[in-house]
């Protein structure tokens, strides 16, 4: 890695990035559905942010923590931190999808600015109520966080990045939870895309539609297999039940394994002040 005069990290020339789509669409509008898609059109790894800052390993986790230390950015060492730490997420990968980047159109197109930008959509209403939906399991969660590193890890990146957002999309700074903050940001944030994005690189696509209109944007043939459909909204409230209630029985046994340390350490208390008076 390496810093062009204005003081951006750029991918230095004989890494060769290979990244040629950035997916531009909020979290919760198909964007889990884009990674496997792109992972079959264009043969090669996808920075999912969204999967990453849930199921990665500890050291992704911990990158992308960092990057959230650095927002909102307020100064040259933020933007260039900020650059760094993602070409540093994406090199290697064929395409970015879901959250950092889609809030980070511009700094990574100066990163790889041929790739195309994917605006993935979807019914607003329906966008919401999934959303909502995804905040509100951060929010039953986040309690629990405290009996799983990877869990608190996931939890933690996604309030702190959230600072992010506003300076992004152009809403006023507030905090992510109570919802209604978040009310005007599919409007936003399509405004962002369009504002940011160059018109002969930015695509609209619905993951509904399929391979067809996917494959046409990306010149590619068609493949011989269904479109991957993942991570549907029912999911988030049965796997955010099935987690919780791991969580509990975790919780059970290590306050099983409490007391029965207490109850030994009374125990050779007891034999011991026995011995004492004897």
């Amino acid at each position: 890695m390496r810093y062009s005069t204005d003081g951006m990290a750029n991918v230095d020339d004989e890494q060769n990035p290979t990244l040629r789509v950035i997916v531009g669409g909020l979290p919760r509008t198909g964007t889990t559905s884009m990674t496997k898609a792109l992972q079959i059109l264009l043969n090669g790894p996808v920075f999912d942010g969204g999967s990453a800052s849930y199921t990665g390993d500890a050291n992704t986790q911990r990158r992308m923590l960092e990057l959230a230390q650095h927002c909102p950015m307020r100064t040259l060492v933020d933007r260039a931190f900020v650059q760094y730490r993602l070409a540093e997420l994406t090199q290697g990968c064929v395409a970015s999808s879901d959250q950092p980047g889609c809030y980070f159109l511009e700094e990574l197109l100066q990163l790889y600015p041929e790739a195309k930008v994917i605006c993935t959509v979807r019914e607003r209403d329906s966008w919401w109520a999934s959303y909502s939906a995804l905040w509100q399991g951060i929010q039953d969660l986040y309690p629990w966080s405290w009996l799983s590193p990877s869990l608190r890890r996931f939890c933690i990146f996604s309030y702190e990045f959230w600072k992010r957002v506003p300076q992004a999309v152009g809403i006023p700074q507030c905090e992510p939870w109570p919802l209604l903050n978040q009310e005007k940001l599919y409007e936003a944030h399509a405004e962002y895309v369009q504002r940011v994005v160059p018109p002969d690189q930015l695509y609209f696509f619905n993951v509904r539609d399929g391979w067809e209109p996917l494959c046409k944007i990306l010149n590619v043939p068609v493949p011989n297999e269904p479109f991957p459909h993942a991570f549907p909204r029912s999911w988030l409230q049965e796997g955010k039940i099935a987690l919780i209630a791991g969580l509990k029985r975790r919780f059970a046994v290590l306050m099983g394994l409490v007391g029965l340390l207490i109850g030994v350490t009374v125990y050779a208390g007891n034999r011991y002040l026995q011995k004492l008076v004897k």
